[in-house]
């Protein structure tokens, strides 16, 4: 006698779960009041490392640049992307969430990018100009 509750989700729970994390890493409102206070864009580099973003700009030398950020932001999505796709197959392959979240990144990496280009311009008065994600 065979309890569906126990397969339940059983072929798609690791990718669900990758998923529900990746969401649950994404810049809060509060991440994003922290960021505008940042004075420097090494501020801004502390501030990530205390994020689901860590260490990714641990290995790069002073001075920090934008583009330099804007480079790092964009190979971790793809590193993250390519990651949930090779542990998809191909019902779950084209699955909307893949590229909601696609798209939900992207948006963030534009968003700490202009704080990013706001503080190193000196331009505060329009860095609270970014694009709330939720």
């Amino acid at each position: 006698m065979p309890l569906p509750e126990l397969y339940f989700n059983a072929d798609n729970g690791y990718l669900e779960g990758l998923v529900r994390g990746f969401k649950a890493g994404i810049l809060s409102q509060a991440d994003y009041l922290n960021l505008v206070q940042c004075e420097t864009l090494e501020d801004l580099k502390l501030h990530l490392q205390s994020t689901d973003y860590g260490s990714f700009l641990a290995n790069e030398a002073s001075p920090l640049t934008v583009s330099v950020i804007d480079d790092k932001l964009k190979e971790k999505m793809v590193v993250e992307f390519r990651h949930m796709r090779n542990q998809s197959y191909e019902p779950l392959f084209h699955f909307s969430v893949f590229y909601s979240y696609v798209k939900l990144k992207e948006q963030e990496c534009r968003n700490i990018v202009w704080i990013a280009e706001c503080i190193a311009q000196r331009h505060r008065a329009k860095i609270d100009n970014y694009i709330p994600i939720f």
